[in-house]
């Protein structure tokens, strides 16, 4: 079940959402899971985005989760800034059996505003689906823009670059997400994400190494620190964008990320689910 930024007015979810759950999906699947929705199920795994605002639209069946004979377990997807938990997702954490974050910052940043549970608390980062460049390796051609729109500055940097580009938008299936991605990034050279938000998780960036394409986009030290990433600031001025495409376009090819880094991430996701139980209803030391 897919809560992330169901109550939103102003856009979708990051566009990494989808390529995260099929490839839950696919990985769980070989494990031996049957994913499935329906309210006869052992288990129930809901992806809820944090960032600040309420994680579904009044009516969305949300009290039906609580009612389930199965364990729930919550994975929270996370967003950078300083704004507080909703209400919302408190109290969805608060009916869970177990939740599962992707990085550390947001597992503190979530433990100490008191909403985790030491021993019911998972820190797992998202596997991204394994894509592989074609056997020519050929770089496609333009930049493709993931994004709501296209910032300003950012058209002014490709302008000044006299660089094409396509413009996606999040997209909100995840079945054969991760085919419509790889054929649209094989035909482009370097990926732009526009939102901090879109890139947070990793996975895009993952997804990208594997094919051999370079990444510009708002980040910190985690990007920096990949040679096919070229971070810009969260508030990038036309300048920021251009220098950024400069080292992306310059960039050559890297090598595709081993096999057994999805693998493990999957192989942990299923254990947790394999162990989960429903909680019994007692006091329990936070996380934080």
């Amino acid at each position: 079940m897919d809560l992330t930024r169901a109550g939103a007015s102003t856009g979708g979810r990051p566009s990494s959402i989808s390529l995260i759950r099929e490839a839950t999906q696919v990985g769980l699947e070989a494990r031996g899971f049957e994913p499935s929705f329906g309210p006869g199920a052992d288990l129930t795994l809901v992806d809820v985005l944090d960032d600040g605002l309420s994680p579904w639209v009044e009516g969305a069946g949300i009290e039906s989760l609580y009612d389930r004979l199965g364990p729930l377990l919550v994975r929270v997807h996370a967003v950078p800034g300083d704004h507080a938990p909703a209400t919302g997702l408190r109290e969805l954490l608060s009916h869970a059996d177990g939740v599962i974050v992707s990085t550390r910052s947001h597992l503190v940043r979530l433990g100490s505003a008191g909403l985790l549970q030491a021993d019911r608390t998972d820190l797992i980062a998202p596997a991204a689906p394994e894509m592989f460049a074609g056997t020519n390796g050929a770089v496609g051609e333009g930049i493709l823009v993931l994004g709501e729109d296209l910032p300003e500055e950012l058209e002014q940097a490709l302008y000044g670059l006299s660089l094409g580009c396509s413009v996606l938008g999040p997209d909100a299936h995840d079945s054969g997400a991760a085919r419509r991605f790889r054929s649209l990034l094989a035909r482009h050279e370097v990926a732009v994400l526009t939102e901090p938000e879109h890139g947070e998780d990793g996975v895009i960036a993952a997804v990208c190494a594997q094919l051999g394409r370079a990444l510009v986009a708002p980040g910190g030290v985690d990007l920096a620190a990949q040679p096919h990433c070229f971070p810009v600031s969260s508030r990038p001025t036309a300048l920021d964008w251009t220098a950024a495409l400069r080292g992306a376009l310059d960039h050559a090819q890297l090598p595709e990320l081993r096999e057994e880094e999805t693998g493990e991430q999957l192989d942990r996701l299923a254990r947790v689910l394999t162990r989960a139980r429903r909680r019994k209803e007692c006091s329990r030391p936070t996380a934080a």
